[in-house]
């Protein structure tokens, strides 16, 4: 667009928010013929050029300065339009300009300055299985792990899980479920926050394997995603500078170690995989965010649009299934998972399965609740005399190795002892048994 504009008399400029895109910007015009001028911290550009590659936060802090050369483009075109960096300066643009917003993720979180307020309409849409279709991107493989987030607190419209990941020590998690899924591929990790993402990374490491981390306030950056680039099993972890318009195509493993309830960063870190390579049929995504359950598959149909009201319960993205044998995610329609061919098995409508289970009486009752044996609280629970929640607060003040017997004795799977672990109220009133 812009080589066309240009050779029709027009000048143009590209914006863009991150150094990672205005370097591969310049090689992609390099390969056309243009001779960008960047215009970048700590530089002069010479404004008298009919071609300029911008970092919004510079030209933002320059744009009074800039008002007269501004007028004078008569193209303008925004990559990774949909991210609220760009907005700032839309008001600097002339109303006569043809202003390009250039985005696979054409959504903003309802709470968000909606692009339909500087955009007139969608010009082209493209699903993702189409493009998928025509093998111009690789389809994904996508793998769950249930996290349990209730009572997980959000700062601003996102997740805060600055603490969940560590107390609960997921990064072990992490690391043993790449071993059985992803071993020694290629693989770049999201991560919410700068802390978790050197943790886990530094499980990788402590278990032999090639990792390193980086984050926007990593000095040796480029260093390490040259490294990244010709290493076959490297292991990026990363904090909030890999997502939009990273291009890495070997990449054959995403993993996602956090939460996020924008729909374009999920698409966005999932999308990092999806580059085709030589000899690559597929890509992984391992979820350890419920983003999936969230948000819906990566390659799944959307209907986008320039301005969106908060999502009624029918809108939700369609519920998902984690297969128990390979812990593929399914959608909860299908018999079959659609990674290992598992059969689901199907629940009568009205009769239930029987198991008949030891029941032991718990002879002094005398006892306070908090002297009494796992098995002796499991055979209260299921007096059903109190409360399951009520059994299980007793349970935790035990401690963690108790929740894991607990477990054992009441054929609860891991899912229920990471929850119990999340639980931070353990108090009850510690009575006599009569």
């Amino acid at each position: 667009m812009a080589k066309r504009h240009i050779e029709k008399g027009g000048r143009v400029i590209v914006f863009t928010h991150r150094a990672e895109l205005l370097n591969q910007a310049g090689g992609t015009f390099d390969k056309l013929g243009l001779d960008p001028e960047f215009i970048v911290a700590g530089k002069t550009p010479d404004l008298t050029k009919d071609l300029h590659v911008a970092m919004i936060e510079t030209f933002n802090k320059r744009k009074s300065e800039y008002t007269l050369f501004l007028d004078q483009k008569t193209l303008v075109i925004i990559d990774e339009s949909h991210l609220q960096d760009f907005t700032k300066i839309m008001d600097s643009i002339p109303n006569n300009t043809i202003v390009i917003g250039v985005t696979a993720t054409p959504y903003r979180l309802p709470s968000e300055v909606q692009m339909g307020g500087f955009y007139t309409s969608l010009v082209h849409e493209v699903e993702t299985q189409d493009i998928i279709d025509l093998e111009k991107l690789c389809p994904a493989r996508s793998f769950g792990i249930p996290i349990d987030m209730k009572g997980l607190k959000k700062k601003g419209s996102n997740y805060d899980t600055s603490n969940y990941y560590e107390e609960n020590k997921t990064y072990i998690g992490v690391v043993n479920n790449w071993e059985k899924h992803s071993k020694n591929e290629k693989t770049i990790l999201f991560s919410s926050n700068i802390k978790s993402s050197k943790e886990v990374c530094q499980e990788f490491i402590s278990k032999g394997y090639n990792a390193k981390h980086i984050d926007g306030k990593s000095k040796n950056r480029k260093e390490i995603l040259d490294w990244f680039k010709i290493t076959p099993d490297a292991i990026i972890c990363n904090c909030g500078i890999l997502t939009a318009g990273f291009d890495q195509t070997d990449i054959l493993t995403v993993i996602l170690y956090r939460a996020t309830t924008s729909l374009p960063l999920f698409l966005q870190m999932c999308g990092r995989g999806s580059r085709i390579s030589p000899n690559k049929t597929h890509f992984k995504i391992l979820d350890f965010g419920n983003n999936i359950e969230r948000h819906g598959f990566w390659e799944d149909k959307r209907t986008w649009q320039l301005n969106y009201e908060k999502k009624t319960k029918k809108e939700q993205a369609l519920p998902v299934k984690i297969c128990p044998k390979c812990d593929a995610i399914n959608p909860a329609s299908v018999k079959n998972c659609i990674i290992c061919l598992y059969v689901f098995p199907i629940k009568p409508p009205t009769e239930e399965e029987v198991i008949l289970i030891e029941l032991k009486k718990i002879t002094d009752k005398s006892k306070k609740l908090s002297d009494l044996t796992l098995d002796e609280l499991s055979v209260l629970q299921k007096s059903n005399k109190f409360k399951a929640t009520f059994i299980w607060r007793i349970v935790r003040s035990k401690g963690h190795d108790s929740i894991k017997e607990y477990a054992k004795l009441m054929s609860y799977k891991s899912f229920w002892i990471s929850k119990q672990y999340s639980i931070k109220n353990n108090k009850f009133t510690d009575f006599t048994l009569r």
